[in-house]
C-alpha cells in the first residue's frame, strides 16, 4: 500500500513562499489503480516526485506498506509523460537499463529484457533503436523498462497523452492486465477524466493550489469492463463524469477569479 498522510509541500522564491501542496492525505492500496485529477499547477506531478523518495514533504509522512519513504526506493517505478528511451541505445538496452544502473549480470537482465519485450508486443525489435518504433512501441518499451525493476508502486505521469485515440486504449489496457496481474499499486496522474473513470478504482480530485484533496470518489464498474473503451457506454459512466467535472469546475472557476 502507498499512503500520503497529510502532506504538505512548498519552496521558496526569492520573493516568497509557493505553497504546492496542503495536508493530502489518501491511499492506494495493492491491486488498486487510483488516478488524481485537478487543475493545471495544482501539484499532481509534485505530489509523484514526492512518493518517489527524490524530494521530500515539507510537512506530513509517505509510506509503503507502513514504512516511510526516504530517498529512492527500489519498490518504486515511474512513467513520464516525456519518453525515457535513451535514442543511442538499442530497445533491448533501453529496457535493460535499470537493471545495468542496479548492477545486474548482463545475461540476466538481456533474458529478463528480451522476456519482457517478448510478452508486450516488441519481439523481433530488441536491435532496433527508439526512433524506428511507433509511438505506442515506444511506451510499451518504456513500460517494459519500468516493469523490469519489478516495483510494487508503479507511478504513471500522464504518460499516454501524447497517444492517438486508439493506441492510446490499447496501452491503457496493456497497463490495467499488467497491474491487475502483478498485483501492483498504481497511481495515475491525468488531466483526461474519461482516463480516470475507465482506468482507475477511485479519483482523487485535487483543489487549485496549493492543492488539496476535495473529493475522493469511488468507481464500482472500471474492473467489470473487458475494456477500458467499453467503459464509457456504462449508464453509471455518465454520473461518474459529471461528478468529477462539476468538482474539477468549481476549483477551475475558483482560480480564474483569483487571476482577475
Amino acid at each position: 500500500m502507498l499512503e500520503f498522510r497529510n502532506i504538505s509541500f512548498h519552496f521558496p522564491t526569492k520573493r516568497n513562499t509557493i505553497d504546492v501542496l496542503h495536508d493530502v492525505s489518501f491511499t492506494c492500496g495493492e491491486d488498486e489503480i487510483v488516478a488524481v485529477v485537478g487543475p493545471s499547477g495544482c501539484g499532481k506531478s509534485t505530489l509523484l516526485s514526492l512518493a518517489t523518495g527524490l524530494r521530500k514533504p515539507t510537512a506530513g509522512d509517505i509510506l509503503i506498506d507502513g514504512r516511510p519513504v526516504k530517498g529512492q526506493n527500489r519498490l518504486i517505478g515511474m512513467m513520464f509523460q516525456q519518453s525515457t528511451l535513451l535514442p543511442w541505445r538499442s530497445v533491448v538496452e533501453n529496457v535493460e537499463l535499470g537493471l545495468e544502473i542496479r548492477g545486474e549480470p548482463k545475461s540476466f537482465r538481456r533474458d529478463k529484457a528480451v522476456t519482457l519485450m517478448r510478452q508486450y508486443g516488441l519481439g523481433g525489435f530488441e536491435r532496433k533503436y527508439p526512433h524506428a518504433l511507433s509511438g505506442g512501441m515506444q511506451k510499451r518499451a518504456a513500460l517494459a523498462q519500468t516493469l523490469a525493476m519489478e516495483p510494487e508502486v508503479l507511478l504513471l505521469d500522464e504518460p499516454f497523452a501524447a497517444l492517438d485515440a486508439q493506441t492510446r486504449v490499447v496501452i491503457e489496457n496493456d497497463v490495467v492486465k499488467i497491474c491487475r496481474a502483478g498485483k501492483r499499486s498504481v497511481l495515475l496522474v491525468t488531466h483526461d477524466i474519461s482516463e480516470a473513470i475507465s482506468m482507475a478504482d477511485r479519483v482523487v480530485v485535487l483543489s487549485r493550489r496549493p492543492g488539496t484533496v476535495k473529493e475522493i470518489f469511488d468507481i464500482p464498474f472500471s474492473r467489470g469492463a473487458k475494456s477500458v473503451a467499453d467503459v464509457p457506454a456504462m449508464p453509471e459512466y455518465a454520473t461518474y463524469f459529471k461528478r468529477i467535472w462539476d468538482a474539477l469546475d468549481i476549483s477551475v472557476t475558483g482560480m480564474n477569479e483569483t487571476a482577475a
